[in-house]
């Protein structure tokens, strides 16, 4: 069941209050009569975003907010304080041109879809600068090698395809989505190319126009397809199992997967797929501009507009 009421911290003014009811409610703003803990507005007001295209979460709570108008990954506390800013613009190592996805979750290592630059960048948890991965067209046929750079300055490690999603596997396999060319990429835990999902030869599960995906710890790889409406459903190899039972999806731009439940993010709606009953729970979002990624945590959720961040907490009574 959902939690009867959620609070809100924002980069604006005041302390905001949201209300849930239900599989079917809005998240409304009324003013709380009562808040377990509440956060100042001033506290975030130094903290807003050009073009934030995605936000994320690693295990130690801190959040990673990919904003493709700075060409940096902006790193923040889970009260909203800035802690560091990762790249600026350029085709070296550690630079991006147009990052839109970010990948912390195993805690250890960050990666980047560097889609300007056609690759995928891999960072250490303190930020340190490890290899890059070309994307684009030869992917299947370097399949036989490692395909990075081993620390080079990086500059010459560009693909002619656009990552526009990665994401990466508790037995440290790596997803990417090609937006060139329609298609999931897969790498192996040593990083070598080793699969291509959803492309043309395959009868069922054809992706036609993937934004997002997000995996199930090693058991699923879930894929958000705008072209199809729907969220498709792969298993760890890649192979087609089946679609997700949603209301047509046109608009659909995030996926997050955490505690058994799947979050499916539109502009103005979070659909919330339950894994172990195949529930599904649908909950319009009441914000001054278009939802554009959520990511839950254990009290509540943060959301993401394209210049603010937010934060909805669970009332205790």
């Amino acid at each position: 069941m959902w939690p009867r009421s959620l609070v809100p911290f924002a980069l604006l003014s005041g302390i905001l209050l949201v209300l849930l009811g239900g599989d079917h409610s809005a998240w409304a703003l009324p003013i709380p009569d009562r808040v377990e803990r509440s956060f100042q507005a001033d506290t975030l007001e130094r903290v807003r975003f050009q073009e934030a295209t995605d936000l994320e979460v690693d295990p130690r709570g801190q959040l990673y907010v990919a904003d493709a108008g700075r060409d940096a990954i902006v790193i923040l506390s889970s009260e909203g304080r800035q802690l560091a800013v990762l790249g600026g613009t350029g085709t070296r190592a550690g630079q991006f041109l147009d990052p839109v996805d970010v990948d912390p979750t195993n805690g250890q290592t960050l990666l980047v879809a560097d889609a300007g630059n056609g690759r995928l960048q891999r960072f250490s948890e303190e930020q340190q600068y490890l290899e890059s991965l070309p994307v684009g067209r030869n992917f299947e046929t370097d399949r036989t090698r490692r395909a990075l750079d081993d620390g080079r300055d990086g500059s010459d490690v560009r693909g002619d395809g656009r990552p526009i999603a990665v994401a990466s596997s508790a037995g440290n396999h790596t997803f990417a989505i090609d937006e060139h060319a329609g298609t999931v990429l897969k790498w192996d835990e040593q990083r070598r190319p080793e699969r291509v999902i959803g492309g043309g030869g395959q009868r069922m599960g054809r992706l036609k126009q993937p934004v997002a995906l997000a995996l199930e710890g090693s058991r699923r790889l879930y894929v958000a397809d705008q072209g199809q409406e729907s969220v498709l459903v792969y298993d760890r190899f890649g192979t087609f199992e089946r679609r997700l039972p949603t209301p047509p999806l046109p608009e659909v731009r995030a996926l997050a997967f955490r505690r058994g439940r799947l979050w499916i993010v539109c502009p103005g709606r979070v659909f919330v797929w339950h894994a172990t009953d195949r529930r599904l729970a649908e909950h319009p979002v009441d914000l001054p501009s278009p939802l554009v990624d959520v990511a839950p945590f254990a009290d509540g959720v943060y959301l993401l507009t394209k210049t603010r961040l937010w934060v909805r907490e669970v009332l205790r009574s």
